[in-house]
């Protein structure tokens, strides 16, 4: 009865070293994870292979689980020894030259007990006078050097790990007693049994005393780590955020606060647990669960200080509220650099409007006989500089037909301050060269000259130029294009077509080529000078094209020029989108 009692104790602690040792492998965490697996499964072949031995009669079979039993007793020293190196940071000694010395004796002991004759080197069983009696086992020789050796082995280790655990933080120093004294019974039971006395002679608790160093063992390294630093980790992390933090109750009492939150309630932490948050930050107040706090002058000299405010809710295990958490992170700086990019930004399209008014007259001047209205609008938000112009001005040297007047409308390529300067410089140049007895093609030569020494050869300009003149029956106009759309002439019968001639656009060669094309604007005629902006304005792959162009001017054509114009840039707006890719320019011109 003793005898059974004693191998379902062994065999409970070999399958519970067994499950430990299989979830163990199964995490595959570290190499850590593997060598304190391999300690479990020394414990278990031991605990399983002595329950066998103590149940079978025969004392050949004894002999047999005996010797698979020490498979376990040899294998656990030098399993132990790894986990310890391995865990207290020298890992990098175990190497396979250290493995391979610390397999020597296990290989060389379990050859001796295989072996018939060298069996009773190491141990031996007597013949028993009963069968339920537990036989006492006998030692011989050798059995002493493996019993030093494997102890001293596992002393070793045992005070490597618990002197490296005691080195450390107190919560360390508390976990490697614990660990010390769990260690101490199986080996305190080992000994008792090896060196036979009394009771423990018949009997090796050792398996069934390893679950509670073994369970501790596998507790602490993946529940706890060996030792709950989570707290500490926390405490330390929370410490040292330039957050403040505020731990409240379930009632919005302050329970906990780190340094910072103190140094923002101008408070320690001792006189503000129990108070409410918004009696010792009031500016807190309200901000619900995200918002933002503005502390006026903290502390004195600072100036006005900004935070983000979070608050959380805590829970706890059944999922009731025990609290709220309010974090207090400081965006000052990210609020001022927000507002000094406000001010580049605001200043920049301030200076985008004026450089863009520039490019455009404010009013256009009264031409006798003639009906102009013109339209400018820049692309996208309207922040960056666009390369589209226009102009219109009386023109010196008027014959005596009367004044003559000179209108342009371009488009310089790319954006920004380069396209800008290219563009006043291109407009300016030709107010200085255009005369009513040169014309239009002439004059956009000798801009082209000028251009050429002044302007990067990635920057040209498309533009037509054009000469108007009234007269009794209508208005002439002479024009030419640079690389320009040409204009559409709206007749009075309905008829919408193009006019004027290609040219080469300027500041791309020396010898551009440009035609002068004259045409006469009968009284309610219209000629529409426009950029690409218009036409290339896109609505998926399809393009705004000049046929839609000439159908808005056909559809509104009894409405005043101003209000033409106006019903052109709806008409392009709603084609593409609210915001332009390109800038959008034009020039109405009717004869009265």
């Amino acid at each position: 009865m003793l005898t059974l009692v004693l191998a379902t104790l062994m065999a409970g602690a070999g399958l519970t070293m067994a499950a430990l040792a299989a979830w163990v492998a199964w995490r595959r965490e570290s190499r850590l994870g593997w060598s304190l697996a391999a300690v479990l499964v020394s414990v278990a072949v031991w605990g399983l292979a002595y329950a066998v031995e103590l149940t079978v009669d025969d004392v050949a079979d004894k002999t047999v689980w005996g010797i698979v039993k020490y498979v376990g007793v040899q294998a656990l020293a030098p399993a132990w020894l790894t986990f310890v190196l391995q865990y207290t940071g020298r890992g990098r000694f175990v190497t396979r030259r250290l493995l391979a010395l610390l397999a020597v004796e296990p290989v060389v002991v379990l050859t001796l007990l295989v072996v018939p004759a060298t069996h009773d080197l190491v141990r031996y069983y007597p013949e028993t006078t009963s069968a339920d009696e537990l036989p006492v086992v006998q030692t011989g020789p050798v059995f002493w050097v493996v019993l030093v050796y494997n102890n001293l082995i596992l002393v070793a280790a045992t005070v490597l790990f618990v002197a490296s655990m005691v080195r450390l933080a107190r919560t360390y120093r508390r976990m490697a007693w614990l660990l010390l004294a769990s260690a101490v019974l199986p080996w305190a039971a080992n000994l008792l049994h090896n060196l036979q006395v009394g009771w423990f002679a018949r009997m090796d608790l050792t398996p069934f005393a390893f679950i509670v160093a073994g369970g501790l063992l596998v507790w602490g390294l993946f529940h706890e780590r060996l030792v709950d630093l989570a707290p500490l980790a926390r405490g330390a992390v929370v410490d040292s955020m330039a957050d403040g933090v505020f731990v409240l109750d379930a009632f919005g009492r302050i329970v906990d606060v780190n340094p910072a939150a103190a140094a923002l309630a101008s408070g320690r932490r001792s006189t503000l647990v129990g108070r409410h948050l918004e009696d010792v930050l009031p500016e807190a107040a309200g901000t619900g669960a995200t918002g933002e706090m503005v502390l006026d002058d903290v502390p004195p000299g600072a100036g006005d200080r900004v935070f983000d405010v979070s608050r959380s809710t805590l829970t706890d295990d059944s999922g009731r509220t025990a609290g709220q958490l309010v974090v207090l992170g400081e965006v000052t700086q990210r609020v001022r650099d927000r507002e000094r990019l406000q001010r580049v930004l605001s200043e920049k399209s301030r200076i985008a409007a004026q450089l863009q008014a520039s490019m455009v007259p404010p009013r256009l001047p009264e031409v006798a006989g003639t009906e102009l209205a013109s339209r400018y609008e820049p692309a996208g938000d309207g922040s960056e500089v666009g390369g589209d112009f226009l102009d219109v001005f009386e023109l010196d040297g008027s014959g005596p037909g009367g004044p003559s007047w000179a209108f342009v409308l371009g488009d310089v390529s790319g954006k920004g301050a380069a396209a800008a300067t290219v563009s006043a410089a291109t407009r300016y140049t030709l107010r200085a060269f255009a005369r009513a007895d040169r014309s239009p093609a002439d004059t956009l030569a000798e801009v082209n000259r000028t251009l050429l020494g002044q302007v990067d050869v990635e920057r040209h300009c498309t533009l037509v130029l054009g000469h108007l003149r009234p007269t009794e029956g209508g208005t002439l106009v002479v024009l030419a294009l640079a690389g320009h759309h040409p204009p559409l002439v709206l007749r009075r019968d309905g008829r919408v077509e193009e006019v004027g001639s290609a040219g080469t656009a300027l500041a791309l060669l020396d010898s551009p080529e440009l035609h002068d094309v004259a045409l006469a604007l009968e009284p309610g005629e219209l000629l529409c000078a426009f950029t690409d902006g218009i036409v290339e304005a896109r609505q998926d792959d399809e393009m705004f094209g000049t046929e839609r162009l000439a159908r808005v001017l056909v559809e509104h054509a009894r409405l005043p020029v101003d209000e033409l114009a106006a019903r052109v840039s709806e008409a392009v707006r709603a084609f593409h989108g609210d915001e332009l890719a390109d800038d959008l320019a034009l020039l109405l011109v009717r004869s009265a």
